[in-house]
């Protein structure tokens, strides 16, 4: 199944600002962050996500002002800034491993922040078992851009919370080889999956 998101609902300024504060980057030049020299990158590289792409996967999971968004491997802060700007979700936490993208990240979204809707953790993922954050109960949408391996990593926490009716987001790599989870809504052009019971 298909799904593409019309956006022609969201306010134009704000769009705006939003690509403003979350500039796009061009995967042809030369700086572009793809996998990191000397970091870790089972679980995945920092690749910032298209401000476009962000509000489609957001709006293919139908975040309302009822949920609290996870998002594992939150790069700048895009996906947690535009859940609760854009779709009015209740809290987003993201987890990132670079010190760097988590006081940026705080830096962008500030004024969330400082009302309590948006926040930021440095934590290592791949002890992503002993994270208090990771482990609690309170999510109902789960974020991931996680390289296969990550996938296969994660996989029994991943089923246990799409079993409890938690919403998972997966980027550019599907879930498709975990197979506790059912595909509901796709956009494989878009590199967006939906998991939800």
């Amino acid at each position: 199944m298909s799904y593409t998101s019309p956006l022609a609902t969201i306010d134009p300024e704000a769009l705006k600002a939003f690509k403003t504060t979350y500039p796009d980057y061009d995967e042809n030049e030369s700086e572009f962050p793809l996998w990191i020299d000397g970091v870790d990158t089972t679980y995945a590289p920092f690749i910032p996500t298209s401000t476009r792409r962000v509000l489609i996967a957001l709006d293919m999971a139908r975040i309302s002002a009822t949920d609290r968004v996870l998002d594992v491997g939150s790069g700048d802060g895009r996906f947690c800034f535009a859940a609760v700007s854009f779709f009015n979700a209740q809290k987003a936490i993201g987890i990132e491993y670079e010190q760097d993208l988590v006081e940026k990240s705080t830096e962008l979204a500030q004024g969330l922040v400082d009302q309590g809707k948006v926040s930021f953790q440095k934590a290592d993922l791949t002890n992503w078992r002993e994270l208090a954050t990771m482990q609690s109960k309170e999510w109902s949408v789960i974020i991931v851009f996680l390289s296969p391996e990550g996938g296969t990593d994660m996989e029994d926490w991943l089923v246990e919370e799409f079993e409890r009716g938690v919403r998972i987001v997966a980027l550019v790599f599907d879930l498709k080889h975990l197979k506790g989870l059912h595909c509901s809504v796709a956009d494989d052009e878009e590199g967006i999956w939906i998991y939800s019971k």
